[in-house]
């Protein structure tokens, strides 16, 4: 009977050791305690002191995948636009060119006012009107497209300009608002375009963006077409420009082909703030 029993407990034993053996976890693989569920349930590292899970479990492992979360970057002078309310022009119609000439030094400074921005602000009934003015510009001539030279221009900016431009001081308030009595683009309120075709190249206007002279007013057109100065194509093309926009709702100014309000100062001063 004892032997019968010696030979049981050997048994026992031997199985005991066989089963420590096999289902022993190295200590290398005891890595760390998950922290999260997700930890649990996606990650395939073995957190506890066996390796049954590895044996037993599927042959397909389950891994979390991870999305690439893109977040959009703003500039401290695009955040601050932002909080007025004004959006970008390509949220409301992505098809507009855009290329601020005062984010460059292409412009009557020679010097970068814009820093790092590169998106057009302008209130939201103004960036809806000026969408129209694109969509009917495509309707009419598909290769074309509306180019954006400048938008909401901060009122600090304004009086930079209105410092450093170099025309006589009487002929001032022809090319710069006075920063005293502001300006429709200080309120998001008004544009600077041109148009474009569809290799980007600009329609020839007769004169460049931002022209201090007589060929560039509107005003003057046919007196110049009369001295040679300004072609009929020339004129064809900001006759074409001018239609769309004013059938959009837009109004023109008489000394800058490119510049087109969307709302009276004193609308804009009822409903918006000035951008400091």
């Amino acid at each position: 009977m004892l032997k019968r029993y010696s030979i049981l407990a050997f048994v026992v034993i031997s199985v005991e050791v066989m089963l420590l053996f096999l289902f022993r976890t190295p200590l290398k693989d005891v890595v760390r305690v998950p922290r999260t569920f997700e930890d649990i349930v996606y990650n395939t590292q073995v957190y506890a002191a066996s390796v049954l899970p590895s044996l037993f479990s599927s042959s397909e492992v389950k891994t979390r995948v991870s999305k690439k979360q893109f977040v959009v970057k703003h500039t401290f002078l695009e955040q601050k636009l932002i909080v007025f309310g004004l959006v970008n022009i390509k949220e409301v119609d992505s098809s507009i060119a855009v290329n601020l000439k005062y984010a460059t030094e292409d412009n009557f400074l020679h010097k970068n006012l814009y820093g790092e921005l590169k998106n057009c602000y302008l209130q939201k009934d103004i960036a809806v009107k000026l969408a129209k003015a694109q969509a009917d510009l495509k309707k009419k001539y598909p290769f074309y497209s509306l180019i954006i030279y400048d938008g909401v221009r901060p009122l600090s900016i304004q009086e930079t300009m209105w410092n450093e431009v170099q025309v006589p001081e009487k002929l001032k308030d022809k090319y710069v608002s006075d920063p005293q009595v502001g300006s429709l683009h200080n309120f998001g309120c008004a544009v600077d375009v041109s148009i474009i075709n569809e290799n980007g190249w600009e329609m020839d206007m007769g004169t460049p963006y931002d022209y201090f002279g007589e060929l560039g007013h509107p005003i003057a057109e046919q007196r110049m077409i009369n001295e040679g100065k300004l072609s009929w194509r020339q004129f064809e093309n900001r006759k074409l420009l001018r239609d769309i926009m004013t059938e959009s709702g837009f109004t023109i100014i008489s000394t800058e082909w490119w510049h087109f309000n969307g709302a009276s100062l004193k609308e804009a001063g009822a409903k918006y703030h000035i951008v400091e």
